[in-house]
C-alpha cells in the first residue's frame, strides 16, 4: 500500500498536464474563485499556506504535492492560498479531473486524497478550537517547531502565534514572556 504522499502522487500524475503549470514567487496569493466552472488545484512543489479569507488567519501550512478542490461540497472560497516559497501549481476543471479520475479508476487514491484533508482539519480543530488560550499558544510553539526551516526562520513567535491563533499580539508576547521566565522556552530576540 502506498503511503499518503505516494498517493498523491500518483494521482497528480494521472490529472497533471505540463501545458497548465504556473508558478508564482514567495508571498503571492492564489485563490479558487473567478471561475465559471469548479476546479481543482494541484500544488506541484513548495510551501503553501493556507488562510481563511475573512480575517485572514493562517490555518495550515504544507508543502506540496497536493490537491484541493476534489470534493464537492466542501467551498472551494473557504481558503485562500500564499506562497511560503516558489512554487509551481495549476488549475484543472473538476468535471475532467472527475472524467480521468473514472477512467483510471482512481477513486481509492481519492478518497486517501480526502482522508487525508479531514485528518488535517480534525487535527486543527482538535488543537485550535474551544481551547484555553494557555494550551492554543502551546499548541502554536509546537507548530512552529515542526515548521520547515524557511517558515520557522523568518518569522519570529510572537507572530507566527498572533496569525495562527488569532490571538492579541499583547496576549501572545505577555504568555510568551512568561514561558521564556518559567524556562519552558528559550527565545532570542523573539526567534525560537
Amino acid at each position: 500500500m502506498l503511503n499518503s504522499k505516494e498517493n498523491i502522487q500518483l494521482l497528480i500524475s494521472h490529472l497533471s498536464r505540463t501545458e497548465n503549470i504556473f508558478t508564482k514567487r514567495k508571498n503571492q496569493l492564489i485563490t479558487m474563485d473567478g471561475f465559471t466552472e469548479k476546479n481543482i488545484l494541484i500544488f506541484h512543489q513548495g510551501i503553501i499556506a493556507g488562510c481563511r479569507p475573512g480575517d485572514d488567519r493562517l490555518l495550515v501550512n504544507f508543502t506540496a504535492p497536493r490537491i484541493f478542490g476534489l470534493n464537492q461540497f466542501i467551498d472551494t472560497t473557504l481558503l485562500y492560498f500564499r506562497a511560503c516559497t516558489d512554487i509551481s501549481y495549476e488549475f484543472l476543471a473538476l468535471s475532467e479531473a472527475e472524467k480521468i479520475i473514472n477512467e483510471k479508476n482512481l477513486w481509492e487514491t481519492v478518497s486517501i486524497n480526502h482522508m487525508l484533508t479531514i485528518a488535517n482539519m480534525l487535527k486543527y480543530i482538535n488543537n485550535m478550537s474551544g481551547v484555553s488560550s494557555y494550551a492554543l499558544v502551546i499548541h502554536c510553539l509546537y507548530q512552529l517547531q515542526a515548521e520547515p526551516d524557511i517558515i520557522r526562520l523568518r518569522r519570529t513567535a510572537a507572530d507566527y502565534v498572533v496569525d495562527k491563533s488569532g490571538l492579541s499580539r499583547s496576549t501572545v508576547m505577555k504568555m510568551l514572556a512568561q514561558f521564556k521566565s518559567e524556562g519552558k522556552v528559550v527565545l532570542s530576540k523573539g526567534w525560537m
